[in-house]
């Protein structure tokens, strides 16, 4: 039934966008108004139609309805709520649905009461945009059909591709969707300014769409970097991906844009720069979707290769060549009189901005379908990796960042020089002290320094030009707040372009660091075993392994240390899925400000007692994310739009302050969710602090390390059961044996026999054993007392364990007589082994 309402809906959105095209256009061409009130109906109806398709599959989804087959590919019964919801466009069906419905909400949106200027482009607009709409929804229904039903209904779902469980794959599709949809909208006013020959004043209506597209696009490569920087467990942040490089070139493509519209915006021309941009950033945005689902590039997260290639690629010569055309026959509107101005002017600034965005935009394609072109041609396939794209690249965007530092300092070519005299000592400031720091934090290789000159030139330019603004308001008497606030409120364009320029160069500091100086090593650890890596040492405490539904989890603990000092436990893990065949690694992070250590549990053995585990140090990657949510930060600004409307009609100034509302908590959203991503995500990397999962113990809780063998064992201040009291610094000469368990841990209770048979031996030969549980199992410990007749004496406490940093129960800590540790033991520990130990202790 749900399939079947699916479907329709499907089509009668369909519908409803074909005749929108077909009514608007009529009445264009017979200048009718019930036309044109008619086709607007059918734009509003097509996106409410799809909008309630995505709701229907999103019901079918939490239903659990596997009579429909893509419900049975990609959900399961026990799939937590989330992933069900992600789910929706984790495959390629529901994903084209949720395009196609954007895709009429946006066509919706851009008919809300247009501007002046907006307004004569809004029905061609309205006409190109139900084409594309209609394009989706007709790729949807008839070639891929989210509603489809199952030959046989399983009892169970096949469950969602392990790769995609992780929380940001919830938000990364969706804002690449809607990065991807909101490129359409200034291309189809961009035809219509070409149509109605208004080429010239497009660009103010333009800009707001464009740039909120690049935001969604730039924030959802940056989930994306995130999610392959927590799931894919090789430590790197970008690893060139052909699906994730379809997404950056759009965005690169639309950066230039932006700064095209600026200068348009200013009367400096850049009329063809603009036109051009446009055409070609919604032509990438086709041609990325017609190689991720044409099976034309592989990749991990690729969709199987289906029948939708030739349609996507019969659409981009359709757009290419009607474009083209489009443009050639409108030529005339776009030439403006040649400037003289030459390269160190604002114009020449800008071009060569706009050439070096081109060329890498053509470098990531080209090294993007090389696999493809050289299998095709040589029959030998060209892999162009990471080291490739990096050697390429990294000189054009050392160019563009160079090209950032100096583009606000410069007017017109005949101040130019004068203007560099003036205001580029921030600029020069930031170009010494950036690498000088970097210098004294290690970061001494030539190439490196020169990187970080280059983003300290391009971040002294942006605090200047921002400083600038705010001191020239503290002038008038306003306080440093109000300055700020001011400068940002009344020329947000420009300030929230500084603080986007911000976000890059920090995300170039991180670029630079994990680039030129990053680590990776590989050891195999038994337990209680150490490794020093650089200034960490790594200590494997324990490795679990925990069935689910689906999977088992293998999970490692490994204890860090950094020059002696604890600083928190890791837990890598191994999720095996057999349904899937897919093995998938969780790293565990461990974040700083000059470095991150990045732990892989690649593999264990011998019955989980030794472990393969990769180590890898990635320096400064904490500035990739500080740069994206600064990034972030200066785009919500930039697009804000203006609250004040003093000198504008009243409904006018009513529809300025609730867009003006409605952008702030857009922006607001944008900020947390980004923050979420880059930081929220603990999978993995926690602070351990568990006694036992039996005992309760949070992992918050954990405030201290456990002692390393050679280390003073921590004072123990405990009431025993017996009423006496158990202090370790009051022994003299005496060994310590201090065992950590739970009553209702087997393996503990496994061990008591062989505890109490050598406390029996040893209690005469100064030896003092202590069993340490918690309170809350005061009962089950006294019953577990009787039952096995133990006679060592007993105590409950809950600091002990903390101190001790006890990751799991049972635990043995053996004290020497001078108070440091000797032995550890974590699990179990044989009656032939302590004894071992002990003798030896007590011949010292």
């Amino acid at each position: 039934m749900l399939a079947d309402i699916g479907t329709i809906l499907t089509g009668l959105g369909l519908a409803s966008a074909v005749y929108a095209a077909l009514a608007v256009s009529w009445s264009i061409h017979r200048d009718d108004r019930r036309w044109w009130e008619s086709g607007r109906n059918g734009v509003i109806a097509a996106a409410g139609l799809l909008g309630l398709a995505v709701v229907a599959l999103l019901v079918a989804f939490l239903d659990d309805q596997f009579s429909i087959e893509y419900v049975a590919q990609h959900s399961s019964r026990t799939l937590p709520l989330y992933l069900k919801v992600s789910a929706v466009w984790g495959g390629q069906e529901g994903s084209l649905l949720l395009w196609a419905s954007l895709q009429a909400l946006f066509g919706a949106l851009v008919l809300v009461r247009p501007s002046g200027e907006t307004e004569p482009l809004v029905p061609w607009a309205t006409v190109f945009l139900s084409i594309i709409t209609a394009f989706f929804a007709a790729m949807t229904l008839f070639l891929s059909n989210p509603f489809s039903l199952s030959a046989a209904v399983p009892a169970d779902g096949q469950g969602l591709n392990p790769l995609l469980r992780h929380p940001g794959m919830i938000f990364h599709p969706p804002a690449m969707y809607l990065g991807y949809v909101g490129l359409a909208v200034p291309f189809a006013l961009s035809l219509a300014a070409l149509i109605v020959r208004r080429a010239k004043v497009w660009a103010a209506a333009a800009r707001p769409w464009t740039l909120a597209a690049w935001l969604f696009l730039g924030l959802g490569l940056l989930l994306g970097m995130r999610w392959a920087y927590d799931v894919l467990g090789w430590g790197g942040y970008w690893g060139w991906d052909p699906v994730e490089n379809a997404g950056l070139m759009p965005w690169l493509t639309a950066t230039a844009l932006l700064h095209a519209l600026v200068m348009q915006d200013q009367k400096r021309g850049f009329h063809w720069w603009s036109m051009i941009l446009t055409m070609l950033s919604f032509l990438l945005v086709l041609f990325g979707t017609f190689t991720t689902r044409s099976g034309l590039i592989q990749s991990v997260h690729a969709f199987a290769r289906s029948p939708l290639g030739p349609y996507f690629l019969a659409a981009m010569g359709v757009t290419l060549v009607g474009s083209l055309a489009l443009l050639y026959s409108r030529r005339r509107l776009l030439s403006v009189p040649s400037s003289p101005d030459d390269l160190l002017s604002r114009e020449g600034m800008f071009t060569l901005t706009l050439i070096l965005f081109l060329t890498i935009t053509a470098s990531v394609l080209i090294g993007s379908v090389m696999p493809t072109l050289t299998k095709a041609l040589t029959d030998q396939r060209f892999e162009a990796g990471p080291a490739w794209f990096d050697r390429v690249t990294g000189p054009q965007f050392a160019a563009l960042v160079v090209v950032m530092g100096l583009c606000p300092l410069l007017g017109r070519a005949a101040g130019a020089i004068r203007r560099l005299r003036r205001d580029g000592l921030p600029t020069l400031f930031g170009g010494a002290l950036v690498p000088l720091a970097g210098a004294l934090w290690g970061f001494t290789r030539p190439f490196s320094l020169i990187g970080f000159a280059i983003v300290g030139l391009a971040g002294g330019t942006a605090l200047g030009e921002i400083g600038r603004g705010i001191r020239h308001r503290m002038r008038r008497g306003e306080g440093v707040f109000q300055a700020s606030w001011r400068v940002f409120g009344r020329n947000r364009r420009r300030y929230g372009g500084y603080l986007i320029h911000l976000g890059v160069i920090l995300m170039a500091v991180g670029v630079i660091g994990t680039r030129f100086y990053p680590f990776e090593t590989e050891a195999v650890l038994s337990s209680g075993q150490s490794i020093d890596v650089q200034d960490y040492t790594l200590t494997l405490e324990t490795l679990e392994r925990d069935p689910a539904e689906d999977h088992t989890t293998s999970q490692a603990s490994l204890a860090v240390y950094r020059n002696g000092t604890y600083l928190r436990t890791l837990r890598p893990s191994l999720d095996e899925y057999t349904a899937f065949h897919q093995t998938v690694a969780i790293p565990a992070v461990r974040t700083g400000l000059r470095e991150d250590l990045y732990l892989v549990l690649a593999g264990w053995s011998e019955g989980g007692s030794r472990v393969t585990l990769k180590v890898m140090i990635n320096p400064l990657a904490s500035f990739l994310w500080l740069g994206g949510l600064v990034f972030m930060m200066g785009g919500a600004v930039a697009l804000w739009p203006d609250a004040r409307a003093e000198h504008l009609p009243t409904p006018e100034a009513r529809r300025r302050k609730i867009w003006s509302t409605a952008g702030l908590v857009v922006g607001l959203a944008l900020l947390v969710l980004a923050a979420w991503a880059m930081w929220g995500n603990t999978e993995g990397s926690v602070a351990s602090g568990n006694l036992s999962e039996q005992a309760g113990r949070t992992s918050a809780a954990r405030s201290s390390g456990r002692p390393r063998v050679g280390q003073p064992a921590p004072n123990i201040n405990v009431d025993l059961l017996d009423g006496s009291t158990f202090r370790l610094s009051d022994l003299d000469g005496q060994v310590a044996v201090i065992n950590f368990w739970s009553p209702d841990c087997q393996p503990c209770r496994d061990e008591l026999p062989d505890l109490q048979a050598v406390w029996e031996t040893y209690r005469t030969r100064d030896v003092v054993f202590v069993g340490i549980g918690l309170p809350s199992m005061e009962t089950e410990i006294q019953e577990t007392i009787s039952e096995f007749d133990l006679t060592y004496p007993m105590a409950l406490d809950t600091i002990a364990p903390i101190e001790y940093g006890i990751t799991g129960v049972p635990e043995t800590f053996l004290v020497e007589p001078g108070g440091d540790v000797a032995y550890v033991h974590i699990g179990p520990v044989s009656a032939d082994r302590l004894q071992e130990e002990l003798d030896t202790l007590l011949a010292e």
